[in-house]
């Protein structure tokens, strides 16, 4: 049996590269170990955000400076459970409702199971519920994705020590949660749960401060927005030692000042970042180049080996973000059978964390900027400024633009921090995209009042032309 291409994984890669090679008519395997959507479905993009957005609704009950005041509530943690089911279960349905049509086309078949290379365009495809057996194709896809770093002799059950894969197996909110690691997951995971009463959550991070990949002042943001929340942080930390025992988890802290503090948590969350899923594969028998942490050496999404593709978190370029995943995954398929029309770029990838609050980006922030040698300029402007942030009442919201020195300046980057971030970077986006000015940025005729108003003002600020001028308003 042979196959144009076949696709290992059916994550939001292994999903939109079949999609692609269907635009192409293209006869297609996709095999999937667990469930169609995969980690960014179930685990990660799509789940954890219901929470998030549930813990942000949540949340405005107790606004009080807004003119009222909620004198009592209930919540359920087993009806917000079944709410993020319900959103994944919608998004599986819709993913699902494809590959039945191109299957009943006889385009695309689906198998859950696994497979291995065992010799060159050869693989042997393990399904669940039947034998072995073996295809051959013209190209591989491979987005097999990643799964959460463990800790050595850290017993995870999934229960009351667990990762980002376990939140659906949680009985109820813990009462006091520590979380090992503060990137982007741990401080989501921090942001989620503390929202809610009765709630204690503690991190521990090694740098010096959370969310050490991004600029100092966003990380002491977010902090200072936790910290109003009962989160307490270790920073500069390591963890001794952990030991569960029937009536909770007993763990020791040491600073980098050598104080020692003996603590106790109900449960614990693994946040150390994630490790891609290349074992098992048989690359080794087609010599498929790896990097030392299990990613795939690739030169615009191709392998060593000129068949095989990779695409997503095992991928060695842009690891962890859904969009990466889908464009390269893409881009894979459109090189595989020579439809490729425009260059895999990466300089305008834009991103979100969904914090408190939600902060998002775009291209070099200001530590990336001075690291890779960059002349640059960079300018902060608060949500304050603008007539649709004291609308919603915004605390310690900004807009942050890095860009070329020079008198009308490129953007090499953008950062926004505070309420619909996500939605206002995209536009940032398309200007470093398509190498548009900061001038250009300045002359856009935005809605008001909204809040991209504020990344116009930002870029006005740059050029010494606000309407509303920062260093008069320092609050």
């Amino acid at each position: 049996m042979g196959y144009d291409l076949v696709i290992i994984g059916g994550g939001a890669a292994g999903f939109a590269g079949a999609m692609r090679a269907m635009d192409f008519g293209k006869r297609t395997l996709l095999i999937e170990k667990n469930q169609i959507g995969g980690a960014a479905l179930f685990n990660g993009a799509l789940s954890s955000k219901t929470w998030w957005e549930l813990a942000k609704d949540f949340d405005k009950l107790f606004l009080t400076e807004r003119g009222y005041q909620v004198q009592s509530f209930t919540f359920s943690f087993e009806e917000f459970r079944r709410i993020v089911q319900q959103a994944v279960q919608e998004r599986q349905a819709q993913m699902l409702r494809q590959i039945q049509h191109y299957q009943a086309q006889g385009l695309l078949d689906l198998v859950y199971g696994t497979a291995r290379f065992v010799g060159p365009h050869r693989i042997q495809v393990c399904p669940h519920d039947a034998p072995p057996y073996e295809v051959e194709a013209e190209y591989f896809l491979l987005a097999t994705g990643s799964r959460p770093r463990m800790l050595p002799n850290l017993p995870v059950d999934g229960k009351r020590i667990f990762t980002s894969d376990h939140i659906d197996q949680l009985e109820g909110f813990p009462p006091d949660l520590l979380i090992i690691g503060s990137g982007v997951i741990g401080c989501e995971f921090a942001s989620i749960f503390s929202t809610f009463p009765g709630v204690r959550v503690t991190m521990i991070e090694k740098a010096e401060r959370i969310l050490p990949a991004e600029d100092p002042d966003i990380s002491n943001t977010i902090m200072q927005n936790l910290i109003e929340c009962n989160v307490r942080f270790f920073t500069h930390a390591e963890l001794k030692s952990i030991r569960p025992n029937p009536e909770g988890i007993e763990y020791i802290i040491q600073t980098q000042d050598n104080k020692i503090y003996h603590e106790k948590a109900s449960h614990v969350l693994v946040a150390i970042g994630r490790e891609p899923n290349s074992e098992g594969l048989g690359l080794e028998i087609l010599g498929v180049e790896k990097t030392p942490s299990g990613q795939l050496v690739t030169e615009d999404t191709r392998t060593s080996v000129p068949y095989v593709y990779a695409a997503g978190d095992l991928d060695n370029r842009q690891a962890g973000f859904v969009n990466v995943a889908e464009q390269e995954a893409r881009y894979a398929v459109e090189r595989m059978f020579g439809r490729v029309k425009r260059p895999l770029q990466y300089d305008h990838l834009s991103w979100i964390m969904f914090l408190r609050p939600e902060v998002a980006g775009v291209g070099l922030n200001e530590t990336q900027a001075k690291a890779q040698g960059h002349s640059y300029r960079v300018v902060r402007y608060g949500y304050h400024l603008t007539a649709r942030g004291i609308a919603m009442r915004t605390r310690r919201s900004f807009f942050k633009l890095i860009t070329t020195d020079e008198p009308d300046p490129y953007i090499l980057g953008c950062r926004a921090v505070g309420p619909q971030a996500s939605t206002i970077i995209g536009m940032v986006a398309l200007m470093i995209r398509f190498s548009r000015r900061v001038s250009d940025l300045c002359s856009i005729l935005q809605p008001h009042p909204a809040l991209t108003e504020g990344i116009q003002e930002c870029a006005r600020a740059l050029l010494d032309e606000a309407i509303f001028k920062p260093e008069l308003h320092p609050e």
